[in-house]
């Protein structure tokens, strides 16, 4: 990873991609293994809530909170009625 020349050196968030700031898009590739179980775990169509998400990926609630968080930020998922869903492309 290289800044161009003559612009300094930006620092790596705390704990990788993973974190990065709110407004900067990963792929789906640069996610950590949480994000990925979770994003995995939300249906293809409808929406799942919190509880569901988290069952159905087999982890804690706090650690799919926080992938939730992480996953709505990237543009990956949004809000719903039903709860959480895949964000359509272009949406």
């Amino acid at each position: 990873m290289l800044s161009p020349l003559g612009a300094p050196d930006a620092p790596t968030p705390p704990g990788g991609p993973a974190s990065a700031p709110a407004g900067l898009t990963l792929s789906r590739d640069e996610l950590d293994p949480d994000s990925a179980r979770v994003l995995d775990a939300l249906p293809a169509r409808g929406g799942a809530g919190t509880s569901t998400i988290a069952a159905e990926a087999g982890m804690d609630l706090y650690t799919v909170l926080r992938c939730l968080g992480l996953l709505a930020g990237c543009g990956f998922i949004e809000r719903c009625d039903r709860g959480w869903r895949l964000r359509k492309p272009g949406g």
